[in-house]
């Protein structure tokens, strides 16, 4: 979406601007600076505007971050750095007391500073990325425009909306296969690679109370359409004819003609009622119909209750199927990826022949059923709890590893397909607290949590995780306030343990650094506020106090759950001035 400021320019001219900066203490890891603004005001006579502006750079941490890991001469890379620069316009019309017109636009641009971020831990081309190292290597321009009306009627309101967006991707070429995969291939400008993206967006809303049947009704009904096109010349540079000679273009279209270029459409409709049958119960039900040109089309019903068992206590529950459908890449036969080691089942006839993974135009959308149980407790002056129950069952989820899917033989080679397969399943816990402990409403004092836990992560057929994470986090702040002027905050985040993949992508058993698991560990922070005066505040403090560290074993999946850094103590400030 366009907005990514919502509130409403103000009748009289106001502005803001905000300078940020943090400095690790360890120099190897990257500093952020940051600086924004913020205007809003009126323009004539029933016209205002709102203008937002940020540029912000971090460093990219240094190569001897992670130089533990021996033998290699560019170990696995920290954080990237980031420069971005953004700049938002909006114009709004009150063309009536009740019909409002906006006009907003967009640019942003990204670069991504390189620091030696590879698919596959190797010394190929190693001075290739040597001599990038710090420059912009994947750079990303994205250009909106969005149109929105809004309208107050008798019967109820309505919100039409119309959206393009651009994005232009400009990257250094990478290896396609073999030791160099992964890896960036040519130091030379000229050689970088431009993808675009168009997107076109068109959603329209209308929300209309009724009576019916005695009870009070609000209808929600929409729709949604979109279109995107992608022209990637980058998408067909892998040859169709693997190292050993095997010709896969028979099966890349027709006459082996192959292009960059996708485009998909889709459109939705959908209705939503909310009411109370009975009293103290809300039910929400819903439907939603969605309709993909490659995909097809797909029902998707809801059902949403809450039951409010006293003043403080209410039940919750509801259930839902959602839908996404795949991306243009997974869905274009002339897509490939090649690759002689990474996953590629090492078994004949796969030998010197490598794999292929292309895309499918046959595949269909994922679909998931999403259920929530839950429990909250609202005892007034401060006092707030809640514990849930998630469950989400997925099918037809989409993925290529290279052990599941039966794939084509050609000579020696083995070509796999995106696929709709396996099913997964994610099932957890999560909750909140908020405690009051000294003033009204803890407005003095307070203490405020957050966790969720995570019983089951995983690919049915295969028992793996679907991806790394804590089994459990848990956040945790203390936030006192110790005069009008001065607040303050100590916080916490608790990680439980991280277990990776016990089977690579070939389908073999992980041995060695990729069974490595992350035992559970905490960060703390300390942060602070001071009202210098009505129009100047200052933000500081300092995260990960006690420097609790972490570093990476592999640039790829062979590090186990050893797959990022954790930066250490770093200290930050801010200063923000209105008018």
């Amino acid at each position: 979406m366009v907005n990514i400021i919502t509130k409403k320019p103000g009748d009289k001219f106001a502005g803001s601007a905000t300078v940020y900066t943090n400095r690790p203490e360890h120099s190897e890891e990257g500093d952020t600076r940051r600086a924004s603004f913020n205007l809003s005001g009126p323009v004539a006579e029933n016209f205002s505007f709102r203008l937002y502006g940020n540029v912000a750079k971090t460093d990219a941490d240094d190569t001897s971050l992670n130089s533990h890991v021996s033998g290699l001469k560019l170990p696995p890379a920290g954080r990237e750095g980031v420069r971005n620069r953004d700049l938002n316009a909006l114009l709004r019309w009150d063309l009536t007391p009740q019909q409002v017109l906006e006009l907003e636009t967009g640019v942003s641009r990204q670069g991504n500073i390189y620091t030696g971020e590879r698919l596959m831990d190797s010394n190929t081309n190693a001075n290739n990325m040597l001599a990038l190292l710090g420059q912009e290597t994947n750079i990303t321009h994205r250009n909106t425009v969005g149109l929105t009306h809004r309208g107050q009627w008798d019967w109820g309101t309505s919100r039409l909306l119309f959206q393009t967006e651009n994005t232009r991707r400009t990257q250094y070429p990478v290896g396609l296969a073999g030791g160099a995969e992964g890896s960036i291939t040519s130091t030379a400008a000229s050689n970088m690679v431009t993808s675009r993206l168009h997107n076109y967006f068109l959603n329209g809303e209308v929300n209309t109370p009724f009576n019916l049947g005695g009870q009070r009704h609000m209808l929600t009904s929409g729709f949604e359409y979109r279109n995107e096109k992608l022209d990637d010349p980058g998408a067909n540079r892998q040859s169709s004819i693997s190292s050993s000679g095997d010709d896969i273009s028979r099966l890349t279209g027709s006459g082996g003609q192959r292009t960059g270029k996708a485009d998909a459409q889709t459109w939705a409709i959908y209705v939503e009622d909310n009411f109370e049958p009975l009293k103290s119960l809300i039910v929400t039900p819903g439907l939603r119909f969605d309709h993909h040109s490659q995909s097809g089309n797909n029902w998707s019903p809801s059902l949403n209750t809450t039951y409010h068992l006293s003043e403080q206590w209410s039940v919750k529950g509801g259930v839902a199927r959602a839908f996404k459908a795949p991306n243009l890449y997974q869905t274009n036969s002339n897509y490939l990826y090649y690759t002689r080691g990474n996953g590629c089942p090492l078994n004949s006839p796969s030998i010197g022949g490598g794999c292929y993974i292309r895309g499918n135009p046959d595949l269909h959308a994922e679909t998931s059923v999403n259920k929530e149980l839950g429990l909250a407790f609202n005892g007034g002056e401060g006092l707030d709890a809640s514990l849930s129950y998630f469950q989400n069952d997925y099918r037809n989820k989409i993925y290529a590893e290279m052990n599941d899917n039966a794939p084509t033989v050609i000579g020696r080679t083995k070509v796999f397909q995106w696929m709709n397969a396996s099913r997964a399943v994610v099932r957890g816990v999560e909750g909140n607290l908020t405690l009051p402990l000294l003033g009204k409403r803890g407005d003095t004092l307070k203490w405020i949590n957050n966790f969720t836990y995570m019983i089951k992560n995983h690919n049915k057929a295969t028992q793996q995780p679907l991806s790394v994470i804590p089994e459990y986090t848990v956040n945790s702040t203390l936030d006192w306030r110790v005069t009008p002027q001065w607040s303050t905050q100590l916080y916490a985040t608790f990680y439980g343990r991280q277990k990776p993949r016990t089977i690579g992508s070939g389908g073999y058993a992980a041995t060695g650094n990729a069974l490595t698991e992350l035992g559970s560990y905490a960060t703390f922070g300390l942060g602070a506020q001071y009202q210098v005066r009505r129009e100047l505040s200052l933000n500081f403090g300092v995260n990960n106090i006690a420097d609790k560290r972490l570093f990476r074993n592999a640039s790829n999946s062979a590090g186990g759950a050893a797959t990022y850094n954790e930066p250490g103590r770093t200290y930050y400030v801010s200063l923000t001035g209105r008018f």
